[in-house]
């Protein structure tokens, strides 16, 4: 069954130019009649993808090829300029742990709280309050508000949270670097029967090892665009060669 499909999408982003273009400069410019809009880049290219429920695939490129970019558009968290994304299922990202939290208000609170974003009710994340502190080591801190944890903590508590709830759709970028090798090892462990189940499984990693190892198909990413798709192995090797003879 097809859980995740995009259709001829593309994505345009703000330069890092326009991103640190201030107000102040913005208004002297046009005052000078020297303003010009900020570039923007095409970081995803007509990119036509399906997924099946239950796959396993992994997604490798350079540093900037737009891999980190299509997790969040399958995500939600960025639209595409055009095309088309539909997904069906209950969808967990683990791309910027945390990054969804409001640091006012208690661990617990965020805890409901994420967990109503991921699409749970209220009441099933009130059940799991319990085991998600239990994970992320944080039993203590449940009243606490999130701005006064650690970086460290927050990706803990983002990375039980999303692990916790037992998701259709996993989609994982370069997660497990969380914590101390203690806290590493229990990372490992919860995504080991995410890999065994029926879980989909979208991954970024930079090794191709573990690429080749655990997912059955690959993507190879350049410039935005899908340069081949196929096996893992095959995948990965076409990569590597192409690396090689730069």
């Amino acid at each position: 069954m097809e859980v995740i499909r995009l259709d001829k999408v593309s994505l345009l982003r703000r330069t890092q130019q326009e991103f640190s273009y201030d107000l102040k400069k913005t208004i002297l410019s046009i005052l000078e009649g020297k303003y010009r809009q900020p570039a923007k880049k095409l970081v995803l290219d007509k990119i036509d993808l399906v997924v099946e429920s239950g796959q396993k695939i992994g997604i490798i490129g350079a540093n900037g090829s737009g891999k980190s970019t299509i997790l969040k558009v399958i995500s939600g968290i960025l639209q595409p300029t055009d095309g088309s994304v539909r997904v069906r299922g209950k969808i967990a990202p683990l791309i910027e742990l945390g990054a969804g939290f409001d640091a006012d208000i208690s661990v617990q609170d965020n805890i409901l709280l994420y967990g109503v974003l991921l699409g749970f009710s209220r009441a099933e994340m009130y059940g799991r309050t319990h085991s998600i502190l239990s994970f992320a080591e944080l039993e203590d801190y449940a009243l606490v508000p999130v701005k006064a944890l650690s970086s460290g903590m927050v990706a803990r508590l983002g990375f039980a949270i999303a692990t916790d709830v037992q998701p259709d759709i996993l989609i994982l970028d370069e997660v497990l670097s969380v914590g101390d090798e203690s806290f590493k090892n229990k990372c490992k462990q919860r995504i080991d029967k995410f890999w065994h189940s029926n879980t989909t499984i979208l991954v970024v990693s930079h090794s191709m090892e573990f690429i080749k190892e655990s997912c059955e198909k690959a993507i190879w990413l350049d410039k935005g665009r899908i340069n081949f798709s196929g096996t893992s192995e095959e995948t990965v090797n076409k990569y590597i060669h192409s690396v090689n003879h730069v």
